[in-house]
């Protein structure tokens, strides 16, 4: 009877140990699971970091352009404020019916100064050249275009 119960012992014993080594090989597979979730894990908290890094340095860029626009804003109100304040303190109308002449050229040569800065600010802007696509060559005093002809001869409309 000692025998029976050394043997049904082994065999318990046996069944403990088969199990003991399933377990251990599902934890082995379990922990190189975790580990190849660690190292994603790592990856993605290296690249959060390094675009949180990339976004500040984007926020400080973006406060200094911020606060440079802010200064020009402030700037060119107050010269705003001073070409308003010289239209306050003069009376154009009655200046403009007492000498038509004076203020129709004064205000003529401001309009094609103003007009020859927006154009140049343009062409700066857009990197453009003195013709358009159709060829036609642009009067930078006038802001006029003239087709040009290859035999030196035009007429008023154009041929």
């Amino acid at each position: 009877m000692f025998g029976i119960l050394v043997a049904g012992a082994s065999a318990i014993g046996i069944v403990k140990i088969a199990n003991l080594e399933k377990d251990v090989i599902r934890l082995e597979a379990d922990n190189r699971t975790l580990k190849e979730n660690q190292i994603q894990l790592e990856s993605a908290v290296s690249t959060a970091q390094a675009s949180l890094e990339e976004e500040k340095k984007n926020a400080v860029k973006t406060q200094a352009a911020m606060n440079t626009l802010s200064l020009r804003n402030n700037e060119l109100n107050r010269e705003k404020q001073n070409y308003l304040k010289v239209f306050k303190d003069h009376n154009l109308t009655r200046l403009a019916r007492a000498k038509p002449g004076m203020i129709e050229k004064r205000a003529n040569n401001k309009t094609a100064i103003v007009f020859r800065e927006l154009e140049n600010d343009t062409k700066e802007l857009m990197g453009i050249d003195n013709t358009d696509d159709s060829g036609v060559q642009l009067d930078a005093s006038s802001g006029v275009g003239s087709k040009t002809s290859t035999t030196g001869a035009s007429n008023n409309n154009g041929n």
